[in-house]
């Protein structure tokens, strides 16, 4: 199926060029970080560039709490999952993708149904409320992806779309006030700020898109990961290695394209010295990695 012909909208009605450019600029603080504002805000209480701009060079000037890059980077990568789907059709559903145990049909009923979540926990955080992603937790999430085996494309695409329209519809609805004091509650972080929810979309929407394994369609690469993506995992990835090493290893990370990082408390030092994607590759589990790389605990 072609893809639309005119382009189509992303988060905070940002155009998709718009978009692109946004998540490539330098990202702030990784935690409920934000940088630049792509462009005027289209909801009530999201503050733009324009109204902002004249206080930027105050000493009292504090940045907006709206994740601004973050909602740019999860809808450009919106955008490619679903120009992607668009060219799946009933045979690609049935392949392996590059999950073991998982179909591409598996993976696609899983990122709509995580929107699905992602949705949930931005609306009843508009209304006060914490709500945990999955409400009936491990089992529904499991039971929701073996579901989807053997859908037929159109509803595959039906449902992404759906489920994409609706997560962005509710960024765009979210007061400036619900950005400062909003939370959901995901089953690997627990209680978690709704910018850092929308860096778990933006991630599961980038590495997934990978995962699918449908590189003769169009599809991505780890080489492919779109840059600014790539700053934000990497600094989360390094934060949360601690708790994932043996306690007797110290592992440094000397990937040669960005500054070298010692991570852990041991006495035995393993040297990671490869670039920073195939690091990425192994931080995430994706890549057993070199025999002598130490076995990590579970990715999140």
């Amino acid at each position: 199926m072609a893809a639309p012909s005119s382009p189509r909208p992303s988060v905070l009605g940002v155009p998709e060029a718009d978009a692109d450019a946004a998540a490539d600029r330098e990202f702030g603080p990784v935690l409920g970080g934000v940088g630049p504002d792509p462009g005027p805000a289209q909801e009530s209480g999201i503050e733009s560039s324009a109204s902002s701009a004249a206080w930027s060079a105050g000493p009292d000037y504090l940045p907006s709490v709206v994740p601004h890059d973050r909602l740019a980077g999860c809808a450009a990568a919106h955008r490619r999952l679903l120009d992607l789907v668009e060219r799946v059709d009933d045979d690609a559903l049935r392949r392996p993708s590059g999950l073991p145990g998982w179909t591409v049909a598996h993976l696609l009923t899983h990122l709509a149904r995580n929107a699905e979540g992602h949705s949930g926990m931005v609306e009843a955080a508009t209304g006060g409320d914490v709500r945990d992603q999955y409400p009936g937790g491990q089992e529904q999430r499991d039971g929701d992806i073996a579901a989807g085996r053997d859908l037929p494309a159109a509803t595959v695409r039906a449902e992404v779309a759906a489920a994409v329209v609706r997560l962005e519809r509710a960024w765009d609805a979210v007061h400036v006030d619900v950005w400062r004091t909003g939370f959901g509650r995901v089953s690997t972080y627990g209680v978690t700020t709704l910018a850092d929810l929308v860096f778990l979309r933006w991630r599961e929407t980038e590495i997934h898109l990978v995962d699918l394994a449908l590189t003769d369609l169009g599809g991505p690469r780890w080489a492919d990961l779109s840059p600014a993506y790539v700053e934000v995992e990497w600094a989360w990835a390094v934060r949360g290695l601690p708790a994932r090493l043996p306690a007797e290893v110290t592992v440094l990370l000397a990937p040669g394209d960005r500054p070298s990082t010692a991570v852990g408390r041991g006495d035995e030092l393993v040297v990671v010295d490869v670039p920073t994607i195939p690091a990425l590759a192994w931080l995430t589990g994706r890549d057993p990695g070199r025999p002598e790389w130490p076995a990590l605990g579970p990715w999140w």
